[in-house]
């Protein structure tokens, strides 16, 4: 590079130092910085909270299919357990009807 050239990039980057600094010191772009970092916030808290919600929704998912898991479980116990009623009362019918006749009655 030569020296105008050298020349030409020292006098650019002071010209755009000096609009940035300019730019910086409008009260429209301070403003809207403002607004963009309070939007930026509530971007974030509204990212966080959908997050909470979705976590939420997860673990009620988990516990609702926990809770089917544990319905089903209690329909299996129940139908056991009416089973072996039943089997019992038969057997108790078998054992009066053989110890019937035993008895001599």
């Amino acid at each position: 590079m030569s020296d105008s050239d050298d020349e030409r990039t020292k006098s650019f980057a002071d010209r755009a130092r000096s609009v940035l600094s300019n730019v910086a010191q409008d009260d429209r772009v301070k403003q809207a910085a403002a607004v963009t970092k309070d939007a930026a916030s509530r971007a974030g808290e509204a990212s966080k909270a959908v997050t909470r919600k979705v976590s939420q929704e997860d673990a009620w998912n988990e516990l609702r299919a926990d809770v089917e898991l544990l319905a089903e479980i209690a329909r299996a116990d129940h139908a056991l357990v009416v089973d072996l009623l039943d089997r019992v009362a038969k057997l108790e019918t078998q054992a009066g009807i053989k110890a019937g006749p035993s008895d001599g009655t």
